[in-house]
C-alpha cells in the first residue's frame, strides 16, 4: 500500500497479489467496484458520512443529520484501459470544494500476475486553496485532517475493493482429523453427485479407503486415483448388500428429487435398503446428509422426505450422524446454479412471495470439512446436527448479492403471492439449466425458513467459516475439481 497527497492531489495504490487468477474488469463489473467503495466509505466514516445516490453516480456526500453536502460528483465515466477499467467521478461542487474542478477516479486492472488498484483525486481545488494569514488557524487543521482522513479511509476502501476484484477467496485449509479415518473402510453412496465427487478424494487424502458407490460409470470418478468404484442401487437391496461389505462408514448421499412423482416414496424404500444392508454389513456409522427446516405440517414435500430418509435410517441398528443443510453454495449445486442463472438472464422477475424467507446458505467447502469432520467421531453418532454458514440471508438478498459479485445490476424483483411452486419451477426450468423436477422441490422449499436451530456442529468440528459473498466468488469463478 503507497500513499501521497498534495493540496490537489491525493493517491492512494495498492497491489493484491491473488492465489488465483483474476479476471480482468470490464464495464459491467464497474458497478460492483464503485458500489464497494461507497459502502465501504460510509462503514469507515462510521455513518457520519453518508452516500446518496446511486453506485455509478450522481453521488452526493452528506453529513448525516445536518444535510451538509461535502462533495458533489457527477455520473461516472467508466473508460476501459488494458487489463482492466478506470471508474471517474466528476467533482462539480459541494462546501469542501472551491469550485467544480478534478475527478475522484477508482482504478481496477491487472498488471502482470497481480492486481492494481487505486484511489485518485485529481485536480481538486479545496475550500481553503490558498493559505492567507487571516485563514491559516482553520485552513491548515482543516487540510490536514482531510489529507489525513483520505488515506485512512481508502485503504480501507481498497480492501474491500480488492474482495470485489478477487473473485476467488482462498478456502480455509482442509480440516486436520489428526489421523483419525487412517485405513477407515469408508463407501460413499450417491458419489457421482456433486458433493460426492468432490469428497471422495478429500477422504482419500485424510487416509481412508474409499469406495465411491454408484448406479452408473462416471469420468470423473475413474480418474480419482487409489480409490474402489463399486457398483450400487439404493433401490436394489442386494446390491447394497454386495457393495456394503467391509465398510466400516457409510455415507448417504442420494436423493430421488430428479425422477419426478412420488420421489418420497423412492426415498423410503432406498433409506429402509440401506438401513438393512448396513446392519447387515456390520457397519458403525451412517452419515447421511438432509435438509434444514423446522418439523412442521407446512414444511415443503421436498424437506420432509429429507427428514423422513433420516428418520428411517436411524430406526435402523447403526448409528446415523445427521447433517442438517440448507443451500449449498457450489459451482454445481442445483440450488445455487438456479440461482446463477435467474440473475444472469433476467433483470427482471416476478417470484413467490416466500423469496423474503431467510435461509442459512453454507459454502461447499465448509460441507465437506463437516462431512469429513464427524466420520468415524464417537460424539457425532446418533445425532442431528445443523450445519450453515456465518449469514442469514433472505432469498432475496442472496439473488441481489450474486448479481452485484457476478459484475451485474441489482434484479428487479417484484414478489406476488398467487405464483404457485408449479408455476414457479416450470418458469425456472426454462430460464435456468436446471431439471424442472428438481427445481419444483427446490421452489416449493422457499417458503419455509431454513436456519440452523443448534450450533453444536461448531463445537464438535470447530473450524472457519466462508461468507456467503467468498463462497459465491469461488462458485462463480469455478474451482478446479482435485483427482
Amino acid at each position: 500500500m503507497e500513499y501521497w497527497t498534495s493540496v490537489a492531489n491525493q493517491h492512494s495504490e495498492y497491489w493484491l497479489s491473488p492465489a488465483n487468477p483474476v479476471i480482468p474488469p470490464t464495464a459491467t463489473s464497474a458497478e460492483s467496484i464503485a458500489d464497494a467503495y461507497w459502502t465501504s466509505l460510509q462503514r469507515s466514516l462510521g455513518g457520519i458520512v453518508q452516500a446518496k445516490g446511486e453506485a455509478l453516480g450522481p453521488i452526493r456526500l452528506i453529513v448525516a443529520k445536518t444535510g451538509i453536502t461535502i462533495l458533489t460528483f457527477a455520473a461516472a465515466e467508466v473508460v476501459e484501459v488494458e487489463g482492466g477499467i478506470e471508474v471517474a467521478f466528476p467533482i462539480i461542487g459541494g462546501f469542501a470544494c472551491s469550485a467544480a474542478a478534478g475527478h475522484l477516479r477508482i482504478i481496477a486492472r491487472i498488471e502482470g500476475v497481480g492486481v492494481h488498484l487505486g484511489v485518485i483525486v485529481d485536480g481538486y481545488r479545496p475550500r481553503f486553496e490558498h493559505l492567507h494569514a487571516k485563514t491559516f488557524l482553520i485552513a491548515a487543521p482543516y487540510t490536514l485532517t482531510q489529507h489525513l482522513v483520505h488515506g485512512w479511509v481508502t485503504k480501507r476502501s481498497l480492501q474491500d475493493i480488492a474482495s470485489v476484484i478477487d473473485p476467488i477467496p482462498v478456502a480455509p485449509p482442509p480440516l486436520d482429523t489428526k489421523g483419525r479415518l487412517n485405513g477407515l473402510q469408508v463407501g460413499v453412496v450417491g458419489a457421482s453427485g456433486y458433493v460426492g465427487r468432490r469428497l471422495v478424494p478429500e477422504l482419500r487424502d485424510q487416509g481412508a479407503q474409499v469406495r465411491a458407490i454408484v448406479r452408473r460409470a462416471n469420468p470423473d470418478l475413474e480418474q480419482v486415483a487409489d480409490i474402489e468404484v463399486t457398483h450400487g442401487d439404493a433401490l436394489d437391496r442386494e446390491s447394497l448388500d454386495r457393495a456394503f461389505v467391509g465398510l466400516d462408514v457409510v455415507y448417504w448421499l442420494v436423493h430421488s428429487m430428479s425422477a419426478g412423482g412420488d420421489f418420497a416414496e423412492l426415498d423410503r424404500v432406498a433409506a429402509r435398503n440401506a438401513a438393512a444392508a448396513a446392519a447387515q454389513a456390520g457397519v458403525k456409522q451412517i452419515i447421511y446428509l438432509s435438509g434444514l427446516g423446522d418439523d412442521d405440517p407446512e414444511l415443503s414435500h421436498h424437506l420432509q422426505s429429507r427428514h423422513e430418509t433420516g428418520q428411517i435410517l436411524a430406526e435402523g441398528d447403526v448409528p446415523v450422524t445427521t447433517l442438517r443443510a440448507a443451500m449449498v453454495v457450489g459451482q454445481e449445486s442445483a440450488s445455487f446454479q438456479m440461482m446463477r442463472d435467474l440473475v444472469h438472464r433476467l433483470p427482471a422477475m416476478v417470484t413467490p412471495s416466500w423469496v423474503t424467507t431467510r435461509s442459512q446458505p453454507i459454502a461447499y467447502a465448509d460441507l465437506r470439512d463437516y462431512l469429513v469432520g464427524v466420520c468415524a467421531l464417537p460424539g457425532a453418532y446418533g445425532r442431528s446436527l445443523d450445519v450453515g454458514g456465518p449469514d442469514i440471508l433472505t432469498f432475496r438478498e442472496m439473488m441481489e448479492r450474486v448479481a452485484v459479485l457476478a459484475g451485474r445490476r441489482k434484479p428487479f424483483i417484484v414478489p406476488v403471492p398467487v405464483l404457485s411452486p408449479t408455476l414457479s419451477s416450470r418458469w425456472c426450468g426454462l430460464v435456468t439449466a436446471v431439471d424442472t423436477n428438481i427445481a419444483r422441490p427446490l421452489v416449493e422449499g422457499l417458503r419455509n425458513e431454513t436456519i440452523c436451530l443448534n450450533d453444536d456442529i461448531l463445537r464438535l468440528v470447530p473450524k472457519e467459516r466462508m461468507s456467503f459473498d467468498n463462497a459465491v466468488r469461488r462458485a462463480l469463478q469455478g474451482v478446479p475439481q482435485r483427482y
